[in-house]
């Protein structure tokens, strides 16, 4: 996962950054799709529900969102084959615990709503959503494979909302999105080989929420594709070997979702679910070409990645009588793209996931205030068995093994209106 600024993370399924508002991770993103929260951090899941933050004509929504997240992937190695001759340090024949990926980042956010006329809201959404870090010890088994691995993008999403009827509105906006990946890998310990290379691209998405009672609603948004093309060059050390290229395209998603307030004995609970789809088949092939030779690319590895689900339950409390103070528990599922071991590779160490959060947030005249705590565990040890030549040298090495993971993340926010 990447973070604005420069910061990246590894937070949800393959390289998906799912950091999008303290107020949303209180409940593990359940609620998220319809404004459950009633904040600005609708102008990135969906703007048409950002009418439910309850502004009137001329008002401005300002929430902005902060992420720590601490993560660690630790390596155990059941095989280690290389024949890279002239290695000071071999890894053939490795075996054990070799090699923790994981990373602590901060991941900010920015989410703003306007509300130009009755029926009409301005939204935008400066955010991460997808990104990548993976960091290993210089002398892990598997630094032929892959040392660090950095993907960051950086989104500028305006919206605008129209409201057909009070029962009905809909939206549509534009993203301007900028890509850096950096990725490094040395096979002697002596030399190390990094790609880097960078990418403006455009993308849009579309959503319509429908209140179908004061107290309940349910919506959809759709994010369409971006397509990258990457380009920039291969260095060996500090000196560039030659220039490289890489298509890459990220993917479309849907997410739909529902909220509903209850009544009675039991109105200081509101209920949400949502549900996202993501079309991570688009990611069949890592091919970095070499632009000076091209019967010697940089990195020409099978993918093969599956479309994902990930499904997401929560609830608030009310304690107070003026619902000043909520206090929110949500847990999610969140399906790895990764099919299987032959196709799991260090740079990208994936597997399904299960999120359990919990959240307050408190608001006091036109302030509020978010926090946030989700913790993501693994729902196995994923195998890996990873092949690779070396920068188009007559050398090879295979690592076999499994990864246990999990993450931490912690989460605040704050929000103005005006």
């Amino acid at each position: 996962m990447s973070a604005l600024f420069g910061a990246t993370a590894v937070f949800g399924s393959g390289f998906q950054t799912l950091e999008q508002g303290a107020s949303n991770l209180g409940t593990a993103l359940a609620g998220s799709s319809v404004n459950a929260n009633a904040d600005a951090s609708a102008a990135f899941w969906n703007p048409s529900s950002g009418f439910n933050a309850g502004l009137k004509v001329g008002e401005t929504k300002v929430d902005l969102a902060g992420n720590i997240v601490i993560s660690k992937f630790d390596f155990v190695c059941t095989k280690a084959v290389s024949n890279f001759p002239p290695d000071p340090n071999p890894i053939d024949g490795r075996t054990g615990k070799s090699g923790d990926a994981g990373c602590v980042n901060v991941v900010p956010n920015f989410f703003v709503l306007h509300q130009l006329t009755e029926d009409i809201l301005l939204s935008l959404s400066v955010t991460a959503p997808y990104a990548l870090e993976t960091d290993y010890d210089d002398d892990w088994v598997g630094r032929q494979m892959a040392l660090n691995s950095n993907l960051t993008t950086f989104d500028i999403n305006p919206s605008v909302a129209y409201k057909i009827n009070d029962y009905l509105s809909i939206s549509g906006g534009v993203s301007a999105q900028w890509l850096h990946a950096n990725l490094s890998s040395s096979p002697d310990l002596i030399n190390e080989y990094t790609v880097t290379g960078s990418s403006w691209s455009v993308g849009g998405n579309i959503g319509f929420t429908v209140n179908y009672a004061e107290d309940g609603r349910f919506g959809f948004q759709w994010r369409s594709e971006v397509s990258h093309n990457i380009t920039g060059n291969n260095h060996r050390n500090d000196s560039v070997i030659y220039p490289v290229e890489c298509d890459l395209d990220l993917p479309q998603s849907f997410t739909v979702g529902w909220y509903q307030r209850l009544r009675g004995d039991l109105k200081r609970f509101a209920l949400m679910i949502d549900y996202s789809y993501t079309l991570w088949s688009c990611f069949d092939r890592l091919y970095i070409s070499n632009t000076a030779d091209p019967s010697n690319p940089a990195c020409n590895q099978d993918e093969d990645w599956r479309n994902t689900s990930r499904v997401c339950a929560g609830i608030h409390f009310f304690p107070l009588e003026n619902d000043d103070l909520v206090i929110r528990l949500g847990t999610a599922w969140d399906q790895t793209p990764i099919k299987d071991s032959k196709h799991r590779y260090a740079r990208i160490p994936c597997t399904d996931r299960i999120w359990f959060s919990g959240g307050i947030g408190y608001k006091y005249e036109n302030f509020n205030i978010d926090l946030a705590y989700t913790y993501i565990l693994f729902c196995d040890e994923p195998n890996m068995n990873d092949k690779t030549t070396i920068n188009g040298l007559p050398f090879s090495s295979e690592i076999e093994g499994y990864f246990e993971g999990r993450a931490h993340v912690v989460s605040v926010q704050i929000g103005y209106k005006f």
